[in-house]
């Protein structure tokens, strides 16, 4: 770069840091200089400051180039690329997949049931709190009646209590233990992988070609009633050293920080960066968890290869291979095979078994990436990454729904049937041919994307991969991004199809799980809010698909203490 940045007392907090922590449970999210980037789970929508959104118009839509940058540019870029990788980790590797499409899985794994529910018990909402009333006050003798609502419930609450585990164990078990509801941590693997393979098989794969599939439910019976630890109520729990959150936030700080380093003529140190504030809390902690569980010391630099190992590990560790695409062969070892929590932690256990990896990545080659990960992986007893790749590349070649869902991922003109999940789905295979031809773009982005290292065609994959939607410095609303090879038409009806579909998600999580009125707060989508048209497309999306309004339920009273 013509220009860079010398000390740490040039770096910008408005301009580089992610969402502020308590932000995060807010279910509204305007465009204001409190929030300086952050992905938003639920909605899939990457969100920046209008500070930064200003900034960013200075790089090219057709590409980055460095040199031509203000150093403001640059670090507004930095928290871009930081919100980025959080949608590739959502959108582009397996355990992310599973997280995005279990909240859709919510209403989906229930359909038919729901309609039952309307036709028999009627309309009450919340559908948890009528059954835990009905059992109060009937006893045992209500099962009977309350049997299908009890499974769409029942469904419900293993999606919420897999999220809240995964994401972040120790945070969450003490009072998901404490919970009547909440049936093992390997139950809820067992539940979110059964949707998962049913809605992909449902899209792509209805011969059950290429989609793993077993009777899964024998296995759940089998481990509960052998008393296999995770997997039956109460068990003990093992938890791992952290979770998906600190995984992916130590992922995208990390590759953030890297790519700062690289357009700087001087690289700060770690110690610098932990000074400017960079490299603390939740940034830091599975860094720190990798650290000692690896038998390492806090490196001088983040040049140094044990954080490329670092990298590598985290791209492992969220991309769990069995169940999907590989099958399940040792149910027993399912917690193992698929938490991310445990993976990262027997990872980083398995480096300090290897200490020559520590300094092995040094050219951030694909060649480096198959080697060190095969090694890591083998002495771990998980997949290499690259099997699971091939397979996925292989169900090109053998499902037969796949080359039409391919189809519309190039047009963006998709088929209206399961149509947020055919989004996904056709986004994520995409990603995983990439990755298969360039890991180490999307392990060490940071490093390629500030010219450290050489790709002649980095750019074309990071304009391919950006996110799907977000919001604007100057506007309310949700905005769709331009993608290359799609006409502006297709774009947009993509994304005015995929926001009416929203809706309904959040309606049946309310009916199943919330307490009180229904919630029909979706102005934060609309470039012009208007209550009125909330409420209007509320009712016309959920009486589409249920044949009811929302008015027309009861809402069940908590009862007091």
């Amino acid at each position: 770069m013509s220009e860079s940045f010398h000390t740490s007392s040039n770096l910008h907090h408005e301009l580089l840091d992610s969402v502020d922590e308590s932000l995060k449970a807010d279910p509204t999210f305007a465009s204001n200089l409190n929030v300086h980037g952050m992905y938003e789970t639920m909605r899939f929508v990457l969100r920046l400051s209008p500070r930064n959104h200003e900034l960013l118009e200075m790089v090219p839509v057709d590409g980055i180039v460095l040199s031509r940058l203000p150093p403001e540019a640059v670090q507004a870029f930095s928290t871009y690329l930081h919100e980025t990788v959080h949608w590739w980790q959502h959108v582009g590797s397996s355990s992310g997949l599973v997280f995005s499409l279990s909240y859709l899985a919510q209403c989906h794994s229930s359909l038919g049931e729901l309609r039952t529910i309307l036709a028999t018990i009627g309309k009450k909402k919340s559908l948890k709190r009528y059954t835990d009333d009905v059992l109060k006050r009937e006893g045992p003798s209500a099962q009977a009646k309350l049997a299908v609502a009890n499974v769409a419930v029942n469904n419900a609450l293993d999606v919420e209590y897999y999220k809240f585990y995964a994401y972040s164990p120790h945070e969450n078990i003490g009072w998901m233990f404490k919970e009547p509801h909440f049936e093992s941590v390997g139950h809820g693997y067992f539940v979110v992988y059964s949707h998962l393979l049913g809605i992909l098989s449902e899209v792509i794969d209805p011969d059950h070609v290429v989609v793993p599939h077993g009777n899964w439910s024998k296995e759940i019976l089998r481990l509960r009633a052998e008393r296999i630890e995770g997997y039956f109520w109460r068990s003990p729990v093992r938890l791992p050293a952290v979770g998906l959150k600190a995984i992916f936030e130590g992922q995208a700080r990390f590759t953030q920080l890297n790519f700062l380093d690289g357009t700087r003529e001087r690289p700060l140190s770690c110690a610098e960066w932990k000074d400017a504030g960079y490299l603390s809390g939740i940034y830091v902690e599975a860094f720190e968890s990798f650290l000692k569980l690896s038998e390492s010391q806090w490196p001088e630099t983040l040049e140094d290869p044990l954080v490329a190992l670092f990298l590598l590990i985290c791209d492992v560790a969220i991309n769990p291979t069995r169940g999907f695409p590989l099958p399940v062969e040792v149910f027993e070892d399912l917690i193992r095979d698929v938490d991310v929590g445990v993976r990262f932690t027997v990872l980083c256990q398995t480096a300090a078994q290897l200490p020559h990896l520590k300094d092995r990545i040094t050219q951030y080659s694909r060649e480096e990436y198959i080697s060190v990960s095969e090694e890591l992986t083998k002495r771990a007893g998980y997949d290499p990454p690259i099997a699971a790749l091939k397979a996925f590349a292989q169900w090109f070649e053998q499902a037969r729904g796949l080359a039409k869902l391919m189809e519309e991922y190039e047009s963006f003109h998709y088929d209206p049937t399961n149509f947020p999940i055919r989004v996904f789905v056709s986004h994520f295979l995409a990603f995983c041919k990439d990755r298969l031809d360039h890991p180490e773009f999307f392990c060490w982005a940071g490093t390629y994307m500030s010219g450290q290292r050489s790709m002649s065609n980095w750019q074309a994959l990071w304009l391919r991969h950006l996110s799907l939607f977000s919001d604007r410095g100057d506007k309310h609303g949700v905005f769709p991004r331009k993608h290359p090879g799609r006409s502006d038409e297709a774009v947009k009806g993509m994304f005015k199809q995929f926001f009416r579909t929203l809706p309904l998600y959040d309606l049946t999580r309310q009916w199943l799980l919330k307490d009180g009125p229904f919630v029909t707060d979706f102005d934060w989508m609309a470039e012009n809010p208007d209550k009125s048209g909330s409420e209007a497309l509320a009712d016309h999306v959920f009486k589409q698909v249920y044949g009811v309004t929302l008015g027309e339920f009861e809402i069940i009273q908590p009862k007091a203490p």
